[in-house]
């Protein structure tokens, strides 16, 4: 009987000992991506997108977080084509690329210097230059991309510990500001062999509204 009980007691302490070494693990410091937020203008066909990230540099999505860099990407759709396409915008400037996928106008640089509610951006078309003001979508009571996946770490601790050993976890983590009508975030939790476990969070009220498996 007192074997039985010893054996019983080891076990709980290991168990015990397994679980608060998951707990204590700082996830957010495995976020290999984090996108915090998005600038949007739309008005007469004319739409500009600017997403404000940190992002792995090179980016791969391998279950190993790399060196993370700044990153600001710039999206432009317009009524019509043009052969040229230059774009302003606090620090970030230059001439835009097209993506016939997507059928918009690119730019990517690192420092963009874009911050707070709203920013102006001037657009040279050809020989025509106008100013937009692009707004961001953040609003009272949003919560922050940490915010986010602290809410995916409560859904499913069992997938994170299952992650974690020796106190490491085994896996890197995206987290994307969306915006439809409100403001969303896409979480993703990339293991090492590639598998994705995918998240879509309310941005308000940290429901998980919809998870998905993804196989990298």
């Amino acid at each position: 009987m007192k074997k039985f009980l010893f054996i019983s007691l080891f076990v709980l302490t290991v168990l015990c000992f397994m679980c608060g070494c998951a707990k204590s693990v700082d996830y957010l410091g495995y976020v290999s991506e984090k996108r915090t937020n998005i600038y949007m203008y739309s008005n007469d066909g004319l739409e500009i997108k600017i997403y404000l990230s940190e992002k792995e540099t090179p980016y791969s999505a391998d279950g190993i977080k790399g060196d993370v860099a700044p990153l600001t990407e710039i999206f432009v759709s317009l009524p019509k084509s043009y052969d040229e396409v230059n774009i302003s915008v606090c620090k970030a400037q230059g001439e835009m690329s097209y993506r016939a996928v997507e059928n918009c106008y690119y730019l990517s640089l690192a420092d963009s210097g874009i911050s707070g509610e709203k920013v102006d951006v001037t657009l040279t078309c050809g020989d025509e230059s106008n100013t937009y003001s692009a707004q961001s979508v953040l609003y009272d009571g949003v919560m922050d991309c940490d915010g986010a996946v602290k809410c995916v770490i409560d859904h499913d601790e069992k997938l994170f510990e299952s992650l974690t050993e020796s106190n490491i976890f085994c896996g890197e983590i995206y987290v994307r500001l969306l915006y439809d009508e409100g403001c969303y975030y896409y979480v993703g939790v990339c293991d090492r062999d590639k598998k994705i476990n995918a998240y879509l969070v309310d941005g308000v009220k940290g429901k998980i509204i919809a998870t998905k498996e993804l196989n990298g």
